[in-house]
Parts: structure tokens; C-alpha cells; sequence
């Protein structure tokens, strides 16, 4: 599969990406398209697609978290008739190995908390993460503050990483947290959904 980015968000291969998006997560989770565009457009956010036989398969956004050696890979997702077939493993390898100029050492995911309810698709998620070589920050709260609507979803954070460690220092995720709030949802020091994923971050967070 190929893998390349989109920098033409008037051409075809962002709209197939965009309907892959959509498919793909809740409208609470969303961000507006004219938010990406805008993103891609400032080059804060690298659009990435996959292509089989000449068809887009696969989207990602990711977001260098700038002066870390951090990247958020901001959403992720294979068209329906595609997903299980190894595609996000092969493209979250491909990271690792350098996009572009991308360069990282440590890989962030989000994942919608699979602990709150007995939803399959979720549990699934997290497996699927944990297969592939990401650990998962335990117990650490991440409360996404909603795009569209006004519910926020509660999420956990899965950290793929080139070293092999069983903790990540607490200052250095709050201080990543932090710069994600602000950059990517405009929230600072005193919003509720800040403080409560801030408070649920330890001196040192265990990676399982």
C-alpha cells in the first residue's frame, strides 16, 4: 500500500478521505472540515491517506506536537470494507520509520474509554492498539471537550514509543497535554476539561 499526503483540500482524494472521517467517528468528536482544511492549509496538521489499487483506504491526521519528540496521530481510520486487513499497523509502522519530514520517537493515540460501558467496538480498539506494539497510559483521564454539541467524550491516551519503558514521567505528559489543549482546542490553564485530565496524571504514569 502507498502512502502519501494531501495538501489539495479541493481535490478528490480529500473528499475520499473526508467520507472515510466521517464514517468513522461521531459527530462529537469530529472536528468541522473547515477546521481541517484550515489546519492543512497553515500546515499545522499533515492529512495522510493510504491507497490500494488506486482507491483511498485509508485517513490519518497527524499533529507534530512542536519542540517535543511527540506526535498526536489526531484520527485514524480504514474504510469499512478494508478495516482488519493490517493496514493501521503497516501505516503506524511507517510513522516509526519517518514520513516526510516527520521525525518521532513517540507516537500519542486517543481512543474512546473502553472501561465506561461493555461497548465491544471499543474493547476491540484497545486490543487492537495493544497488538501492535502501543501501551496504554493507566488511568490517566483524558476528557476530549466536544468539536460539535456541547457533551464531552472521555478519553484514554495509548502511547506507541522506539524505547522500551514501563513509565513516562508525569511532567513531561502534562507539560504535551497542556500544549495539545491549547493548540489543537483553544482551552488553557483554568478550563474544567483541562484541569480534570491534568488531575488524573501521576508523578509517574505506568504504560501497560
Amino acid at each position: 500500500m502507498n502512502f502519501h499526503k494531501i495538501t489539495d483540500t479541493s481535490s478528490t482524494e480529500f473528499e475520499e478521505a473526508i467520507r472515510i472521517y466521517v464514517e468513522s467517528f461521531p459527530e462529537n468528536e469530529r472536528r468541522p472540515v473547515a477546521a481541517i482544511k484550515e489546519m492543512i492549509k497553515m500546515d499545522r496538521s499533515r492529512l495522510m491517506v493510504g491507497k490500494r489499487e488506486n482507491k483511498i483506504v485509508l485517513m490519518s491526521l497527524l499533529y507534530p506536537i512542536k519542540g517535543t519528540p511527540f506526535l498526536l496521530v489526531d484520527y485514524l481510520a480504514t474504510a469499512k470494507e478494508y478495516r482488519s486487513t493490517g493496514m493501521g499497523r503497516a501505516f503506524l509502522r511507517r510513522i516509526l520509520n519517518g514520513i516526510d519530514d516527520i521525525r518521532t520517537n513517540f507516537i500519542i493515540i486517543e481512543i474512546e474509554n473502553p472501561y465506561l460501558d461493555e461497548d465491544e467496538t471499543k474493547t476491540k480498539r484497545l486490543k487492537f492498539y495493544k497488538s501492535i506494539g502501543m501501551k496504554e497510559l493507566r488511568g490517566v483521564r483524558y476528557v476530549l471537550p466536544p468539536f460539535q454539541g456541547t457533551e464531552p467524550v472521555e478519553l484514554i491516551l495509548m502511547l506507541f514509543s522506539r524505547e522500551s519503558a514501563d513509565h513516562l514521567a508525569g511532567k513531561v505528559l502534562r507539560g504535551v497535554v497542556v500544549q495539545l489543549f491549547g493548540e489543537l482546542y483553544n482551552r488553557f490553564e483554568g478550563d474544567e476539561f483541562l484541569t480534570l485530565t491534568l488531575g488524573s496524571i501521576p508523578d509517574s504514569v505506568r504504560l501497560i
